[in-house]
């Protein structure tokens, strides 16, 4: 089988090394990073290795001074791990340049060779000497930041929904219909009808209100920095442009121009939905065409998000809602969200590169309703003032 993604990879964003610096670099390093050792290999420009090295993570200085005695200029490209950060942090200064190798393009142009972490570490520096190296994306430090703070909301989003399924079920095993929860009303509720509940479970549910509270007030705070991050210079114009999205807060404009970065870094729209995760993983066999899941291939918090985002906009955007409902009925819920995420990502993607706000086309009929009513009761105000 072949994968009909194949025409999207080779306009994903991959900045091959050939074409990125003017400088005549003598050092070329590979690293293929894990969690407790890391193995380095360099080579000169004639492919030829000058030296190596596997050594424990904690030996910071050693791998250091491996780095240094090396011949200079040196470019180093790391394969991309979750916890690649510290590494890039305390070795940018040793080199001249450093990068992420994209592991999953490496991986489909690795052929039939053993794979070994030597090897690895190996065949990423010999590509930096080729120039065929797939290099990935390294936000700075402002971008980091704010891109920690949208996946630090969403680990707290995730343990508040936690706490609260929890808390359903034991209404559900007790049939009693609860309030709607959060710190507040779950506290209130316990204290007058706690006495509905056994004795494990009152306690359960103290201790859950407990999670909830301080969850709560930790999302509060985050929020703040939030908003104050997303106020600075560096982002006040993507954020705000975002904003403009029916849907799209300060949390979702966060996290969304956090995750992606900037938008010119990609060339289509295609590139951006399949760095995202968010394309089906077709296969394609004697004319036929399988339909796969999402590849999941990127960020986890920006699906979050802008999954989150599209269901949102269709409750104000009538165009939206009739699409989603379209959707809903051919192939279920869960996968119109996922394709409402996917619309609002490609039409987020044209007003960056455009420059221009989101246009809500109609509103839906519960939005309508809201507005007269809300017209309705400015009125009664003004009259009664009067």
């Amino acid at each position: 089988m072949e994968n009909s993604n194949s025409q999207t990879r080779q306009c994903e964003t991959f900045a091959e090394s050939r074409n990125v610096t003017n400088i005549k670099f003598a050092s070329f390093i590979g690293v293929d990073l894990h969690k407790t050792t890391v193995t380095l290999r360099a080579v000169d420009p004639s492919e030829n290795i000058i030296s190596s090295l596997t050594i424990h993570t904690k030996s910071v200085n050693k791998i250091e001074d491996w780095i240094i005695a090396l011949p200079k200029s040196r470019w180093m490209a790391v394969e991309a791990v979750s916890f690649i950060e510290w590494f890039i942090d305390r070795y940018r200064d040793c080199v001249d340049r450093i990068d992420i190798a994209d592991a999953t393009e490496l991986a489909r142009r690795k052929g039939k060779r053993r794979k070994t972490d030597r090897n690895d570490a190996l065949d990423i520096a010999v590509r930096l000497v080729r120039g065929d190296c797939p290099l990935g994306f390294i936000a700075d430090e402002p971008l980091m930041h704010l891109r920690k703070l949208g996946r630090h909301w969403r680990q707290l989003s995730k343990t508040l929904s936690k706490a609260k399924q929890c808390i359903k079920s034991m209404f559900h095993a007790s049939n009693i219909h609860g309030p709607k929860l959060n710190g507040a009303t779950a506290q209130s509720w316990l204290l007058a009808h706690g006495h509905l509940l056994k004795d494990a479970q009152r306690d359960a549910f103290a201790n859950f209100t407990d999670i909830i509270s301080l969850i709560e007030r930790q999302r509060e705070c985050l929020r703040r920095k939030i908003i104050f991050a997303n106020r600075s210079k560096e982002f006040s114009a993507r954020t705000t442009m975002l904003k403009s999205v029916p849907g799209i807060d300060e949390i979702w404009a966060c996290i969304i121009a956090a995750e992606v970065g900037p938008f010119n870094r990609f060339p289509n729209a295609d590139a951006l939905e399949f760095w995202a995760g968010l394309t089906p993983d077709n296969k394609e066999s004697a004319g036929r065409t399988q339909s796969g899941k999402i590849t999941k291939a990127g960020s986890a918090t920006l699906r979050w998000a802008i999954c989150e985002a599209g269901v949102t906009l269709c409750k104000s955007d009538a165009r939206q809602e009739a699409i989603r409902q379209r959707l809903i009925k051919k192939a279920g819920n869960a996968k119109a969200n996922v394709a409402m995420g996917r619309r609002l990502l490609r039409t987020i993607y044209a007003m960056m590169r455009d420059g221009t706000l989101y246009e809500c086309t109609e509103p839906t009929k519960s939005q309508s309703l809201k507005k007269a009513r809300k017209a309705r009761w400015n009125k009664k105000n003004k009259k009664e003032v009067a």
